[in-house]
Formats: structure tokens, C-alpha cells, sequence
């Protein structure tokens, strides 16, 4: 595979930086279809920018047919701050797309990534994680169940997409797509790292860019209700979960965690599963600071069945 990379310009800051996407491509030279890859659109998931990383390492070294396009950091200004949103106006970049060339930063920004992939590729991977403090690990469907699949996560959601997401903005363009949500939060990302090492292959050998069979798990579940559990009240969050929970399922009313004032002790209030099989997609685990509305926990409506808490 041959590697190269280009920098798409995007503005000029105040103070004189550039700002710019640079892209790496992966050309095979064998006919094929093309994958598009991007992490980093928001700033607070460093870990997404590594999968993309140490995918184009691995990926180099494989006998594929078609080529890659990929983004390893779609919002560099957010990763800057280790921010959700740009920090400049404090636009979420995943609401936007596809951006607008006179608008402001981040519409610039959208219009930039938008372009780069629009037309460009059949497939197209859009990587993120928990960020900082939560930790996650469920696949967006986004209309292609079967490419979901092949990644090989446990949870997958088959719910609206948001508007405005660089995945939907590419689908609604005629791309396949499907978001990865993996990693993040306060554990070992090793393991996550390793399992998108293994999941994008097998991901590749399912759309016909690597020969071989394509491996499928027979536990998979999909749900097409999400639920976020937000804190009405900040303070610290003392968590009874677990990372390495995450795609099990806990009863109606279960206490996920509790929240403490932070100089009193005072118990603020109780966070509790909202469903009767409520399966978990995000986590927080241990202690940790949260503000009213943070994404504390994330849980799917499992239906009907028997309750497996692990």
C-alpha cells in the first residue's frame, strides 16, 4: 500500500496559525472500493485519534483492494482544549455538517471534512469514544445492519441518527455508513485499541476490501431506544459501575451511581436504570466531577427478558 498525505487548508487564526485537515491516503493500486476513516471530530475523544492512527499502520501492511481516506483528527482546534465543542464559538462540529464555506469556524471546518470525503468513498468509518471521563462501547447501525455487524461489537443502535452528524450528512450522499462508539473514560485503552485492530479487518473482508471469511458473534443485540441519564444537580459522582460492565443488562430502577455535594457530602440525588432490561452503552466509573446535564450513563431498552447483571 502506498501512503501519502495532503493538508486541505480551512482559515487563518488572529494570532497567525493555519488552520488545516490533513489527510492521509492508502492507495492499493488493485480496483476496490473506498473507505473513509475519521477520528477526532470532537476534541474530548484523544483516544479515536489513535484508533485512526494505528490503523493506517496496520492497514499498510495488508494485502487490500481499493484504497483508504482517512482523517486522524477531524477537529484539531477541540483536541487543543480537550473540548467537546470548537472552542472558538463553541459549536459542537458533529451538528453542522455539511458546514458552510462562509460561515463561521466550525461550519468552515464541516464544509473542509465534508469535502474531503463527499464522493470519495463507498464506506465511510466515523470513530468516537466516551471522551474524558465516561467510557462507551456500542455501534450506530445508521441503515446498513450487516456493516455494523461485521465490527463485532456486542450493543449496536438502530435509532434516528443526529442531524447535522458527519456520518448522516455522507449516507444521505450515498455512502454506507457506520459510527463506532469505543474506549474513553478513566480504564486501560489498550484493549479498546486492540479490538478496533480486529474489528476494522474483519469490517474490510465483509465489504470486499480483504479476502477472507468474515467472523460473526451470535450475541449481538440491538436495541432502538437510547436513553441518557443526565445529573440534575453537579457535584461528584460516585459510580456503581464498571467499564467492564458495559453491554450487560440491569433491572428497572437499579442505582447506577450517586451523587455527592462536594463540600457537604450531601447526597444531591440517585441515579437510577430507566428501563425494566436497561443494557449498558456508557459508563462512569469510580469517582468523578460532574455538572448538571453531563453524560453520566447511557443505557439501551433491551425488551423483554431475563435480567443478566453481571
Amino acid at each position: 500500500m502506498k501512503h501519502t498525505q495532503r493538508a486541505v487548508p480551512v482559515s487563518t487564526l488572529s494570532n497567525g496559525h493555519r488552520v488545516e485537515v490533513v489527510v492521509h491516503e492508502l492507495t492499493s493500486g488493485r480496483p476496490g472500493p473506498a473507505l473513509g476513516i475519521v477520528g477526532g471530530v470532537h476534541g474530548d475523544e484523544p483516544q479515536t485519534v489513535e484508533y485512526v492512527r494505528v490503523l493506517l499502520e496496520d492497514l499498510a501492511r495488508l494485502p487490500l483492494a481499493g484504497k483508504v481516506i482517512a482523517v486522524t483528527c477531524g477537529n484539531p482546534l477541540a483536541l487543543r482544549s480537550l473540548t467537546r465543542n470548537t472552542p472558538d464559538d463553541m459549536i459542537d462540529l458533529n451538528r453542522v455538517f455539511p458546514g458552510d464555506p462562509d460561515g463561521l469556524l466550525s461550519h468552515q471546518l464541516a464544509h473542509a471534512l465534508f469535502t474531503v470525503f463527499r464522493g470519495n468513498c463507498d464506506v465511510f468509518l466515523d470513530f468516537h469514544c466516551g471522551g474524558i471521563l465516561p467510557t462507551v462501547d456500542y455501534v450506530y447501525i445508521h441503515g446498513d445492519e450487516a456493516l455494523a455487524r461485521s465490527f463485532g461489537s456486542r450493543v449496536l443502535y438502530s435509532g434516528a441518527p443526529y442531524v447535522g452528524a458527519l456520518s448522516d450528512t455522507l449516507r444521505q450522499a450515498g455512502a454506507r455508513c457506520v459510527v463506532v462508539e469505543i474506549g474513553g473514560g478513566q480504564v486501560d485503552q489498550a484493549p479498546y485499541v486492540s479490538r478496533v485492530r480486529e474489528g476494522v479487518p474483519n469490517l474490510l473482508r465483509a465489504i470486499g476490501m480483504l479476502d477472507g471469511e468474515v467472523t460473526r458473534r451470535d450475541d449481538q443485540v440491538v436495541v432502538d431506544e437510547l436513553r441518557i441519564v443526565r445529573p440534575h444537580h453537579g457535584g461528584l459522582l460516585i459510580s456503581d459501575m464498571r467499564a467492564d460492565e458495559l453491554g450487560t443488562v440491569v433491572p428497572g430502577g437499579h442505582r447506577l451511581g450517586r451523587i455527592l455535594h462536594t463540600q457537604t457530602l450531601e447526597e444531591l440525588e440517585v441515579l437510577r436504570a430507566p428501563f425494566e432490561r436497561s443494557i449498558l452503552v456508557l459508563v462512569r466509573q469510580g469517582y468523578t466531577p460532574v455538572n448538571p446535564g453531563d453524560y453520566a450513563y447511557m443505557l439501551g431498552n433491551a425488551g423483554a427478558g431475563p435480567v443478566a447483571h453481571g
